[in-house]
């Protein structure tokens, strides 16, 4: 939750641009927004603390594979993941000046799409769990 929206309430697209971020966030790693260790509420941690841990690391690519969804083995492009990550980070500022605007994130996506050209998008149908991931199941 937003930390605007939790402590005044105050709705904005800024609230939309953070909840899109966590929404990247659990994209990336198939998780709920808030992680239960163990299955307990009390030993819960959120994806963007999660993220923004791994993200504050020197060289965070290891720190972020681990948070990846382990479905997709490693079959993707690390630094679309950096860049995908870097980009949820940005929309989930404590501070909703600093976080991007919708048109920003759109461009954002499209040049990461673009860039990402050269990724064999055939060995998703050669993988019958992303293809199950792909449909829904």
């Amino acid at each position: 939750m937003p930390p605007e929206y939790a402590q005044y309430g105050d709705v904005s697209p800024k609230v939309d641009v953070y909840a899109f971020g966590v929404v990247l966030y659990e994209l990336l790693s198939a998780k709920e927004a808030v992680v239960k260790a163990n299955g307990s509420l009390a030993e819960s941690k959120g994806l963007v603390a999660l993220f923004e841990e791994a993200l504050n690391q020197p060289d965070p690519k290891e720190d972020l594979c681990k948070l990846v969804d382990p479905r997709l083995g490693d079959g993707y492009p690390v630094d679309s993941v950096v860049k995908m990550a870097q980009l949820a980070k940005a929309c989930t500022q404590e501070n909703p000046q600093l976080r991007p605007s919708m048109r920003s994130i759109v461009v954002a996506l499209m040049t990461l799409s673009s860039s990402t050209e050269d990724w064999d998008v055939g060995s998703f149908y050669e993988n019958h769990a992303l293809v199950n991931l792909m449909s829904g199941r």
